[in-house]
């Protein structure tokens, strides 16, 4: 067990703050965490790694999915975690260099986390180094840099992602990617009006709950059948190949 934590960037205080905030006010976006949750779960089982736990939304599903460890930097969220998810995961506050190297998981699931570590390339190395051979790697992240505006900044995001890149991260660290696809088409003119042109919140005002109530079960029905050209975010399923 690497029993001395790596101290946390200097702005991250900041941007945990304003991430707090967010993640509170996306607790009621019932519809978006169900449909996230139903991607992960063809390729969740066994020891399931939830990297960036935040308030808890996501980990109380993989739950039902298998057994979870979930890992979150913030003192503050590890706190009130362990509060919302006790007998049901085990939460550990830290990074991935705090976790022990000789444990193996079977999947790993990072939803909204990649683009807020500064150096993607260790922690996609370091994941690829905690999965079990035939282990799962299950990504969500913000897509297209046009996108990038003064709220990504506020919450810590160092990057948003084309399709490309992602791969290329991936298969860089290790992974064979099976699949790597757009996600959430209309949320991509939603985020460009509101954030980049208006430079607003979206979580503010109820935005967000009106786009969770109407919107996204709607996409969801279409985005399973269709693939989209772009979109909002990026879904990647990677795998650990055996022989690795």
């Amino acid at each position: 067990m690497n029993r001395s934590r790596k101290p946390l960037p200097a702005e991250f205080a900041e941007a945990d703050r304003g991430l707090v905030e967010v993640l509170a006010a996306l607790e009621g976006a019932v519809n978006y965490a169900d449909w996230l949750a139903s991607l992960v779960q063809p390729h969740a089982h066994g020891r399931i790694l939830e990297i960036g736990a935040g308030s808890g939304t996501i980990t109380e599903r993989l739950a039902s999915f298998g057994e979870v460890t979930a890992l979150e930097p913030s003192a503050s969220l590890a706190e009130s975690l362990r509060a919302r998810l006790t007998g049901r995961a085990e939460v550990v506050e830290g990074t991935l260099h705090d976790l022990d190297e000789a444990q193996r998981f079977d999947t790993a699931v990072m939803i909204n986390v990649l683009e807020h570590i500064p150096d993607e390339s260790d922690a996609l190395g370091r994941v690829h180094a905690l999965l079990a051979g035939g282990g799962r790697l299950v990504l969500w992240v913000p897509a297209f840099e046009s996108l990038y505006g003064r709220f990504d900044q506020m919450i810590g995001h160092h990057r948003r992602y084309r399709r490309v890149q992602l791969v290329e991260r991936c298969r860089s660290a290790g992974f064979e990617v099976i699949d790597c696809r757009y996600a959430n088409l209309p949320g991509f003119f939603a985020w460009w009006l509101v954030v980049r042109l208006l430079r607003r919140v979206p979580t503010a005002g109820g935005l967000s709950t009106l786009y969770d109530r109407w919107a996204v079960p709607l996409i969801r029905r279409v985005e399973t059948r269709i693939r989209m050209p772009f979109g909002q975010s990026l879904l990647l399923v990677a795998t650990r190949t055996n022989d690795t």
